[in-house]
């Protein structure tokens, strides 16, 4: 039996750091025709499905991954980190014809990143879904779906009808069909969001009074806004919760949400409080952006839960 399935994009992610990266004006300069020394590299699986459930994994449940993934040479480098993380890859759809979407992230010196990425045809639909492999999971957390909200509504519908939890951490594309994606809101269990996101669908500034009502207002039980080196919050019906950021150096910032929502919502299967989940998630995604990539610093749940005793020290 599976504990929790986590839906949406599989990638490969190339990262490049170097000290030739400038930061000027929010912008990332570098010589035109230079030749530029490398400090770190790395080649791993990314996207929110991945990253989320190799965090589900190391935090002690049985976790799966449903994604579109190419039949390309790329493509081996998902399937072996899955695996590597006893991460089910029984759920992830690989059509002969598909190239496995990449990015290539550029990582400053302050920890700040740049994206580039190659989005190939590999998002899911509605038929290609293997819906009786479903039933027996626990959780459903639901990652980018490149603005597939039928897809998502089918998901919810399907979680409802059989009595598994739903957790949504919404993409761009999402984010940018407002009117249906709040309407879907009040069927959730979980919504993570970051600032800007929230501020997106709100259509609110976060010093505005009316903010925090309003997003009490959609209706889902627990709702987590990050606010990236300020730290995050948490409001229930009950409670408004706040931590700030563990005092660490990033290396870089890639993947800090991922990790955040992952460990959310694992401390809530594991029957823990929003109190004890938020502490779970700052913890992990403090981890996470000491490493290069989305993965490297993922907490096991020997770890985090040593790390959240130590801090109450």
């Amino acid at each position: 039996m599976i504990d929790i399935i986590s839906v949406g994009a599989a990638t490969v992610d190339i990262f490049v750091k170097s000290a030739d990266f400038k930061v000027e004006e929010e912008k990332l300069i570098l010589e035109h025709s230079s030749k530029n020394e490398i400090s770190n590299s790395l080649i791993t699986s990314g996207g929110g499905a991945t990253n989320s459930a190799v965090s589900f994994s190391r935090l002690g449940l049985k976790s799966a991954c449903l994604s579109l993934l190419g039949s390309d040479p790329l493509s081996n480098y998902v399937l072996q980190d899955l695996a590597s993380n006893q991460v089910s890859t029984n759920l992830l759809i690989q059509p002969k014809t598909e190239i496995t979407d990449f990015s290539v992230i550029l990582v400053a010196t302050d920890g700040g990143r740049t994206v580039l990425t190659q989005r190939g045809s590999t998002h899911l639909e509605i038929n290609q879904i293997p819906w009786s492999k479903l039933k027996s999971t626990k959780w459903l957390y639901v990652t980018s779906l490149e603005g597939n909200l039928d897809l998502l509504e089918h998901l919810i519908g399907f979680a409802k009808d059989n009595h598994i939890k739903i957790a949504l951490n919404p993409g761009n594309r999402e984010l940018h069909q407002p009117a249906k994606l709040i309407s879907l809101f009040r069927h959730l269990d979980f919504l993570l969001l970051n600032k800007t996101e929230s501020q997106m669908i709100t259509n609110l500034n976060s010093t505005d009074k009316n903010f925090w009502t309003t997003l009490s207002s959609y209706q889902v039980p627990v709702v987590a806004v990050t606010y990236g080196r300020q730290g995050a919050y948490v409001i229930t019906p009950q409670e408004k919760l706040f931590s700030p950021i563990l005092n660490t150096t990033p290396v870089d910032e890639t993947g800090a949400g991922d990790s955040f929502g992952s460990a959310f919502v694992a401390a809530l299967a594991h029957h823990l409080t929003p109190t004890q989940a938020l502490e779970w998630g700052i913890t992990n995604s403090a981890s996470v952006v000491s490493y290069l990539g989305a993965k490297q610093g993922l907490l096991t749940i020997k770890e985090i839960s040593s790390a959240s005793e130590t801090r109450k020290k």
